[in-house]
């Protein structure tokens, strides 16, 4: 089977809170929070019966991805380009979650990541926790913010890194759905996504793991990566630059 038509991957609950933000039934990060704890729960419950594969998954990502661009386009009125690509200084281009304006330069973007994987047969049903994959994906994030700032921005001197990284444009932030297993996991994953900072304009986190072994996931909230304001920040440079006529 060809790689364009295998079937696309769903899951109602996913694709449900998904349409209520678009009918405004939900209107920002606050008011889906406990509907996404609750999805999660259900995805990663029915994932760990071990009927589904690797590829079903992986969309798991991918539904965290269109359910921050749901609540930007809700906030802002504009269309946020997802999973396109945009110039490079080190190769020809580079993929980017998250853009807007749709087209021409990029005005804000951001990388939007899914980590840590639940019990499984195939891992003998032992959990994953996010921090297995933090510190390859946090490269990743970090060298991407770099890249599309020095392809975009006038090329000049740099006398503090972190005012480089706070003036330059375009804006770039990152949101991240991280399942934790303990204290220990968790500790180190809020210390490594608070770092991430020094990198990008703003970082959003949902840390979230689960309660007594079972799929009743509770979240973890720290304000220095409030998903709220993350999503808030995104929407208010979209605004900004829609009222400088700067895109649609």
């Amino acid at each position: 089977m060809s790689k364009k038509s295998r079937p696309r991957h769903t899951f109602k609950r996913y694709e449900d809170l998904i349409r209520g933000i678009k009918e405004a039934e939900y209107c920002s990060w606050d008011d889906i929070e406990g509907e996404y704890l609750e999805a999660t729960s259900a995805f990663d419950r029915e994932y760990s019966l071990g009927d589904r594969t690797s590829g079903w998954y992986q969309s798991k990502a991918r539904y965290f991805n269109d359910i921050v661009v749901a609540l930007v386009e809700s906030e802002t009125g504009a269309t946020i380009a997802t999973r396109g690509k945009r110039k490079s200084v080190l190769f020809s281009d580079i993929d980017i979650d998250m853009c807007f304006p749709m087209t021409g330069d990029p005005i804000v973007a951001a990388e939007v990541k899914a980590l840590g994987t639940p019990p499984h047969p195939r891992n003998e049903m032992k959990g994953r926790g996010a921090r297995s994959d933090l510190h390859k994906r946090v490269r990743e994030v970090a060298f991407t913010s770099m890249d599309l700032k020095a392809a975009y921005s006038r090329r000049a001197p740099i006398d503090s890194f972190q005012a480089w990284v706070d003036a330059t444009s375009p804006t770039y932030l990152s949101f991240w759905s991280l399942r934790v297993d303990g204290r220990s996991d968790h500790e180190q994953v809020r210390e490594i996504v608070h770092s991430l900072r020094s990198y990008c304009n703003g970082v959003g986190a949902i840390i979230y793991e689960a309660r007594s072994g079972n799929f009743d996931y509770v979240a973890h909230r720290h304000p220095s990566s409030s998903m709220h304001r993350a999503i808030g920040e995104f929407s208010q440079r979209v605004v900004s630059a829609k009222l400088e006529g700067g895109g649609s």
